[in-house]
């Protein structure tokens, strides 16, 4: 179904800062905004307010749009409380699928050994499952483990470059497989849902994210998702998607060239490809400048075009295309060498007269207080996550050690330098609820409760400003004032959230508007 043309719309009662205001949206702009009572629209559809405030619709800089409304259908093992929970959340859903074909492949997303106190699971614990194959992603999606069948189907193997087929001590793999080992030897074999299917849960995704008072997106995207699913659905989408392509194995000319043939605008569009550098502090994969601190001799990874040596051939071609470089980089290392990256595009675009290229730098969730200046350049962008620290908050003195804590989510710290913060949640690895990211940046706490140690929290304006205007800029959107002829991509929260105190408090979402249309109405 085609989304009807936007009508008219009559926000009134709404507060922008201290003042009372109504607000008349026509043409997916703001078109007069007033004091209460003076602002009339004939044939315009009213929206009371209820003095809720106003603020520029919020931005997720980084989410996988079709994966998250894929998962959303799969077991769900986040926050189990130990391994009976997991098991038991399997096998109800083992005796909901048919016992062979394409069906019968139980898929979980979401543990992490933390929850439990940090046994590591293994095929064991998927016995119960039956005869089935059963695959469970990590939290962080940068692990998978797998069940005898699986393994049985993969026979034998190796560990490849930037991955772990990890085993015992009899040398028997556990059925945990870590970063490329997970991507290429498990992800080819799981069945991919119908593409009907995923256009249904990508629909309901973007629903869930208007629900939260998200109007945009920066998505992490294959191009065949980008072509089969985003793009067939763009006019029923509750947000718009600012699209990165995933697709990363050089050269990339054939996968690029299939999106730079869509229509650009702000439903779905291209802005950037991504390339993935190391893994994750949760799984030990991300690559550090020193040994982790509970696995002496360990670093972590680089992983594909980094662990090639092809990073910096991979970012010539992304900017001399013209779309904008983004890398996935959560250790001090990988940090590290994304900043060398980041320098190595720019001495390119210097060479050919353009402007330095936009570049967002995904994670940044270790990086060594040497090189937090080099955030400073305007082009450069720090896309973090607050979220992510709910959990790696609550083990970094195990991982990391007391002596690198300062080099822990330098959110504040590139802040004070003068770099660029813009936020998301990597949904759906993390909850995309912007307030919960809020919460975290401003208070520091981990998903215990704990304030996680160090400095590192920011004051409400600049989480506001890294969900609304510097998320904006770094995707390419034009950017949100509350003025005459901005875009009316809008949302309305029952509290200031300026005035909270967000230790004990949260504001919620009223209203949602994203290109002049009402996509969310508590």
């Amino acid at each position: 179904m085609r989304t009807p043309p936007a009508s008219p719309i009559l926000i009134t009662d709404v507060r922008v800062e201290d003042r009372a205001v109504d607000v008349r949206i026509e043409d997916a702009r703001i078109a007069e905004l007033g004091p209460s009572g003076s602002v009339t629209a004939t044939g315009a559809t009213r929206v009371e307010a209820g003095g809720g405030h106003l603020l520029p619709g919020f931005v997720d800089a980084h989410v996988h749009l079709v994966l998250a409304g894929t998962v959303r259908e799969q077991v769900d093992l986040s926050r189990c409380r130990d391994r009976a929970d997991f098991e038991r959340r399997l096998r109800q859903r083992a005796g909901t699928l048919p016992a062979d074909g394409p069906d019968a492949w139980l898929i979980g997303h979401g543990w992490l050994e933390s929850d439990w106190g940090g046994e590591a699971p293994d095929h064991s614990w998927l016995a119960r499952c039956g005869d089935r194959p059963v695959v469970c992603v990590k939290h962080d999606h940068h692990a998978i483990l797998v069940n005898d069948v699986v393994l049985e189907m993969l026979g034998e193997i190796e560990s490849p470059p930037g991955g772990e087929v990890v085993r015992d001590a009899d040398g028997r793999p556990t059925g945990l497989m870590l970063e490329a080992a997970a991507w290429m030897l498990v992800n080819p074999r799981l069945p991919k849902p119908s593409v009907q299917t995923r256009r249904r849960t990508t629909i309901a995704a973007t629903q869930h994210l208007a629900s939260l008072g998200v109007t945009h997106v920066g998505s992490m995207e294959y191009a065949e998702d980008v072509v089969d699913v985003l793009d067939a659905i763009r006019e029923d989408l509750a947000v718009g998607v600012a699209v990165t392509m995933l697709d990363r194995e050089l050269p990339i000319d054939a996968p690029l060239a299939r999106l730079e043939s869509l229509g650009r605008d702000d439903r779905v569009r291209l802005v950037g490809c991504k390339a993935f550098l190391d893994g994750t502090l949760g799984s030990r994969t991300a690559a550090m400048l020193a040994d982790y601190a509970d696995r002496p001799g360990e670093r972590g990874m680089l992983v594909e075009l980094a662990e090639r040596g092809e990073l910096m051939d991979w970012i010539a071609f992304v900017v001399n295309r013209g779309w904008r470089p983004s890398m996935h980089a959560i250790g001090d290392a990988a940090a590290r060498l994304a900043l060398d990256a980041c320098d190595h595009a720019e001495s390119i675009a210097a060479a050919e007269g353009f402007a330095p290229p936009e570049i967002r730098i995904e994670h940044c969730q270790t990086v060594d207080p040497a090189d937090v200046p080099r955030f400073a350049a305007a082009n450069r962008y720090a896309s973090m996550q607050p979220t992510h620290m709910l959990d790696d908050g609550r083990t970094v003195e195990t991982s990391l050690g007391v002596d690198r804590l300062a080099s822990f989510f330098p959110t504040r710290a590139i802040d004070e330098v003068g770099g660029t913060l813009c936020f998301g949640s990597d949904w759906p690895i993390e909850t995309p609820d912007p307030i919960e990211g809020i919460r975290v940046a401003v208070t520091g706490v981990d998903r215990d409760g704990r304030v996680v140690p160090g400095e590192r929290t920011v004051d409400v304006a600049t989480a506001l400003r890294a969900y609304t205007d510097h998320a904006r800029a770094a995707l390419g959107l034009p950017a949100v004032a509350l003025e005459v002829g901005a875009p009316a991509d809008l949302v309305v929260l029952d509290r200031d959230p300026h005035t909270l105190d967000w230790s004990t408090e949260r504001p919620s979402v009223r209203l949602t508007v994203h290109d002049g249309r009402v996509t969310h109405r508590a």
